[in-house]
């Protein structure tokens, strides 16, 4: 379990972090800044002793001017190094940021919303906050890569059904695995930071981009013999003749056969160009997207484990050889064909080493031995970021891991302490135990006392839970359940919907998942509040005696108190809850605190007078 006492020590160790990334960040900056002025004195230099080398014919200044040259050149490197560095600061200096952010509500304006992922076969996302602007997804996605945001949101959307039997297993051992990523914030801090620059690239355009790759790895590059004998035969014999004609051996010979050859050579290169070009272009779209790819394989290669779930995605990076150095070959084969697309070099190297064919040679070998394994190793890059997802909760809310057990009776289980809403701040969440029971649940509770909050926290925690990762509580004990839910129910002007209709529709699904006698839990706030009071009574206690069932949870919030009386039918299970507020200095106050029993009190007349209206 998670304290308020460690959340707020972590929020001061990110600070400290990004406080020296920023430090060193500066003086690198600096470094770079002097490293540049003295690249230009060195270069002016040796400027000048080409200068007067030529000026005076003097071998002695040009034998000066190659050690400015040279330490240009080193200059250089070390530059490009530390420019290196700071960009890596960077990316370091944006995941921190991002973490402290999620203490408070700076979360909401993180780009990642996970909008693309709602659908109208799991509305409960949409009355859950999993998804979209302010939700569950967004405050929880660390994934930079395309596979790493579908997976996360495909663990998500367990909890809208799909758990089996052996869904028990697998969510236990992601559980382990998250665990054990929540006590690495080293590692996920690099993690993190390698994958960062990968998010510069929009999601459906890096989405194209690895679907046209995985596209072209299905086609196979044939290369005859006679061919592979040629690429290599040509270049010797063309190098060949330039040797001998520079040596001034048969020049007469050699010289003008080095030329045709050469032309030879050059023609064939702009004869296979559209070809060859098709074929790279894959290659060439992918260029900046491997490396840092490359290095994320490397630290999941290198990194110690201890739970099954992350010992065997080691493994799967493993298979077929390791993953980072298959990585690095593909890195090279692109360094070669970005090479390509600079007409000088198109126009030298093919004339001298036939270096398309050779490029698509070197990249129909790499496909052949890696084309059943790139996909593999990169989902499980992607569900390795999102069991780092998951475990961000542990970092930054009071949590737990809960107790996922198997009933064999089939009655529901859902026990929770000090339960809370993941998407509220500390400062501002109250926390509540509770204990359902099979059978129905009726909170009231005057406006805004928490009620829709209370049953959006069971719904979100639920749905974390499942996912395997941490929730937002003391402690948590559940079993595997169907989670319906009846919250932000919306009208369908060109279907002719109402609000009311659609909201029976929710319900019905609920009734009909229920027949299966499966373990389910329904949430369902102010239900049928879209028709008349009389209508709406009658409707709500036929659909709580359909739904309090030996093996489902029904939560229902109302302002009809009448639906109170329900707990007094001995042929149905219902329990009363509800939520009050009080009055300070004639001022309205909340304490969110459920209580068992019916509400006694209402605030609706305070409120119109609040707003003005009496």
């Amino acid at each position: 379990m998670k304290t308020q006492k460690q959340q707020t020590e972590n929020l001061l160790v990110y600070k400290n972090w990004l406080d020296l990334c920023q430090k060193k960040s500066a003086r690198l900056a600096r470094a770079s800044d002097k490293i540049s002025l003295l690249r230009g004195i060195v270069f002016a230099l040796a400027g000048v002793f080409l200068f007067l080398g030529y000026q005076q014919k003097n071998a002695v200044y040009f034998f000066l001017a190659v050690l400015p040259g040279m330490a240009f050149l080193m200059l250089i490197v070390y530059h490009n190094r530390l420019e290196a560095e700071r960009e890596c600061l960077k990316d370091s200096e944006s995941v921190l940021e991002e973490y402290i952010a999620r203490f408070d509500d700076g979360w909401k304006n993180f780009p990642a919303d996970g909008a693309r992922y709602l659908s109208d076969d799991f509305l409960e996302a949409v009355d859950l906050d999993l998804f979209g602007k302010s939700s569950l997804y967004q405050y929880i996605c660390t994934a930079s890569t395309t596979f790493g945001q579908d997976q996360l949101a495909r663990l998500l959307c367990l909890s809208g059904g799909g758990l089996r039997k052996k869904s028990l297993a697998e969510i236990k051992c992601r559980q382990q695995a998250v665990l054990e990523l929540s006590q690495k914030t080293e590692f996920c801090m690099k993690f993190e930071t390698g994958a960062r620059r990968l998010r510069k690239m929009e999601y459906e355009k890096c989405r194209k981009i690895m679907d046209d790759f995985f596209h072209a790895m299905e086609k196979e590059i044939h290369f005859p013999r006679v061919c592979r004998a040629i690429i290599w035969l040509f270049p010797a014999l063309t190098m060949s003749c330039l040797f001998l004609a520079l040596a001034g051996v048969w020049r007469k010979f050699a010289m003008p056969a080095f030329f045709a050859l050469s032309f030879i050579q050059l023609m064939s290169a702009f004869l296979g160009y559209p070809w060859n070009s098709r074929a790279l272009a894959p290659v060439y779209q992918m260029n900046r997207e491997i490396a840092p790819y490359r290095k994320l394989f490397q630290l999941l290669e290198t990194e110690s484990f201890d739970s099954p779930y992350l010992n065997a995605l080691q493994r799967d990076l493993s298979e077929n050889g390791p993953a980072s150095v298959a990585l690095k070959e593909l890195e090279e084969i692109a360094g070669c064909v970005c090479a390509r697309h600079n007409i000088y070099a198109f126009l030298l190297y093919n004339s001298l080493f036939l270096y398309d064919y050779h490029c698509m040679e070197r990249y129909g070998k790499w496909k052949e031995k890696y084309r059943g394994s790139l996909k593999r190793w990169l989902l499980t890059l992607g569900k390795a970021e999102a069991l780092i997802s998951l475990s961000v909760i542990s970092k930054t809310r009071r949590s737990c891991l809960p107790e996922i057990i198997d009933t064999d009776c089939g009655e529901p289980v859902f026990t929770a302490l000090d339960l809370r809403h993941p998407l509220l701040g500390e400062a501002v969440s109250v926390g509540n135990d509770i204990k359902l029971s099979p059978g129905a649940c009726v909170i009231t509770g005057s406006n805004m006392s928490g009620k829709t909050t209370f049953m959006r926290s069971i719904g979100v925690n639920l749905a974390l839970a499942y996912a395997g990762g941490f929730c937002a509580a003391s402690g948590m004990r559940v079993c595997l359940m169907k989670l319906c839910t009846s919250i932000r129910t919306q009208d369908n002007v060109s279907e002719g919907i109402s609000t009311f209709y659609a909201e029976l529709l929710r319900i019905r699904k609920m009734i009909e998942a229920s027949e299966k006698k499966l373990p389910m839990i329904s949430l369902i706030d102010e239900i049928y509040k879209g028709t008349n009071s009389k209508d709406r009574i009658y409707a709500a206690a036929e659909t709580v005696r359909r739904l309090a069932k030996p093996y489902a949870i029904t939560l229902i919030t109302t302002h009809d108190f009448e639906l109170c009386d329900l707990e007094n039918d001995a042929d149905i299970a219902v329990k009363n809850y509800h939520f009050r507020e009080y009055y300070k200095e004639e001022k309205l106050h909340f304490d969110y605190k459920l209580r068992e029993g019916r509400c006694t009190t209402t605030n609706a007349r305070y409120l119109l007078h609040m707003a003005g209206i009496l």
